[in-house]
């Protein structure tokens, strides 16, 4: 009969978030297990509850910082505009 280990995402050790905040989710699991004998999938789900928290940022690209983002929104704006001026020309005819 094993013990049950309980650990909440407060009481995670410094060495599984410095591996989280490099973004080493398998290394943070294995870490997590060794240090506190939890089974993989509950590793595994305090892991990535701490990702959420610790883990990199990644960068949120909008529509208009892509390169030719804002052009191409023009274009098919201008391009609508045609098609519904030609619907409009053709069918009051």
């Amino acid at each position: 009969m094993s013990s049950e280990v309980i650990v909440t995402d407060n009481e995670l050790p410094p060495e599984v978030i410095d591996a989280v905040r490099k973004g080493r989710k398998v290394e943070a699991i294995q870490l997590l297990r060794d240090a506190t004998g939890l089974g993989l999938a509950n590793a595994k789900v305090l892991v990535d509850r701490a990702a959420r928290t610790h883990g990199p940022r990644k960068p949120i690209k909008s529509f208009a910082d892509q390169p030719n983002g804002l052009s191409h929104l023009v274009k098919s704006l201008l391009m609508i505009f045609a098609v519904a001026a030609a619907y409009y020309f053709y069918t009051n005819s």
